[in-house]
């Protein structure tokens, strides 16, 4: 039996760039010294670090010193969020964000409305766009933090960043803005500069970098304090040695996923445009709204098929996607996404999510739909019962 793999979730986990990982190499094996050390070994790390830190927030369109680097994604959202609650924790106590971000700002959110902090959710529409209208009424004199995420990682809605962040600032300059913006490098056009935001995380894994490699940016000015303690290293602000390789696979990793940005986005919105025309003929039920989400990003659904079940027969044909809900019978255990955008619990139980990249191809598609059509042939899922 003929088995391709084919790798769909991207939006989870992206292979390494085989040009950053040489760049990663070196690292390792050659210019591996501490870059905190004052010997030449040392000063040679610190020398790279720093150029990489530059590259970084030259694509951004930030200052290097608005850089901070942490083991992943979800460190720079914790700190970010905890370390602002604490420097407001006396004067005001409420912060905004949605019901649809990723559970690195939920959780974290949690946390806080445990230690009395009071968390409002900005209501989505259908398609998991935010309420501008709700999120301005909902702003009030106790608020000192709005995040809102740039695109969802589950159905891939680009959020209108920069409306949040004009209708905040125009109610009070003083809130603080977060975006989660992981989703977003490599996939759409994405530049602080343009954007008030004083607060940003992105994950390198999520663009053909490295695991273990998050960013965060921090505006100059904005409250800020140290979340890991120990020798001092990013300026006071995030103790801990630096991984230099991985840092540095990440500023070549991010260098190369914006270099040829048009053509990729045409070749992942032409993918997933073949997926979703070959799925609807094959009765699934589109969830993501097209024309206002990443060009990679697709989720689908058939009402009478688990999402799960689906999972795991893709799987054993070497195909790797992943499921928006965790698929039980239970209401509470939804994708809490779907959830938000009130799709119908049928439909938010069979839904998969198909994340692609710049390495996917349309015979690894042609695949995909081949091997989903035998199975829901085998499953005796017709055209009648699949709608």
């Amino acid at each position: 039996m003929n088995i391709m793999r084919v790798y769909f979730d991207n939006n989870a986990t992206t292979r390494l760039d085989d040009r950053a990982l040489e760049e990663m190499i070196t690292f390792y094996r050659e210019k591996f010294g501490n870059p905190n050390s004052a010997h030449g070994m040392g000063i040679e790390a610190n020398l790279h670090l720093e150029k990489a830190r530059e590259k970084i927030a030259k694509i951004l369109g930030v200052s290097p010193s608005e850089i901070f680097f942490t083991s992943c994604a979800t460190e720079a959202i914790n700190w970010i969020h905890k370390a602002v609650a604490e420097v407001f924790e006396k004067r005001k106590r409420t912060i905004i964000t949605t019901p649809i971000e990723h559970k690195a700002v939920l959780e974290t959110l949690k946390y806080l409305s445990l230690r009395g902090f009071r968390v409002k959710y900005i209501p989505v529409d259908s398609r998991g766009v935010v309420k501008l209208e709700e999120l301005e009424r909902m702003i009030d004199e106790d608020t000192f933090l709005v995040s809102v995420m740039a695109a969802n990682n589950e159905v891939g809605t680009i959020q209108p960043i920069e409306e949040v962040v004009k209708i905040v600032k125009k109610k009070n300059k003083e809130i603080l803005v977060h975006v989660d913006a992981v989703q977003v490098i490599g996939k759409i056009p994405f530049s602080l500069e343009r954007l008030n935001v004083d607060y940003a995380s992105f994950s390198a894994h999520k663009f053909h970098g490295p695991k273990g490699v998050g960013i965060a940016f921090i505006k100059k000015g904005a409250p800020i304090r140290p979340f890991v303690h120990g020798g001092g290293q990013e300026r006071g602000l995030r103790s801990g040695t630096q991984n230099v390789p991985g840092i540095v696979g990440a500023a070549k990793a991010m260098e190369l996923a914006v270099e040829n940005l048009e053509s990729t986005m045409k070749h992942m919105e032409r993918l997933r445009r073949k997926l979703a025309e070959g799925l609807r003929k094959l009765g699934a039920h589109i969830i993501t709204p097209l024309d206002v989400s990443l060009p990679n990003t697709l989720s689908v659904s058939f009402s009478n098929l688990r999402g799960s079940t689906l999972q795991n027969l893709l799987s054993s044909h070497g195909i790797f996607v992943s499921t928006s809900s965790a698929c039980t019978s239970k209401d509470e255990n939804l994708s809490h996404v779907l959830t938000a955008m009130g799709i119908d619990r049928r439909i938010a139980q069979g839904a998969i999510r198909i994340s692609l990249c710049r390495y996917n191809t349309e015979e690894e598609v042609n695949y995909f739909l081949e091997k989903t059509g035998e199975i829901l042939s085998f499953l005796g899922i017709n055209e009648n019962n699949r709608r």
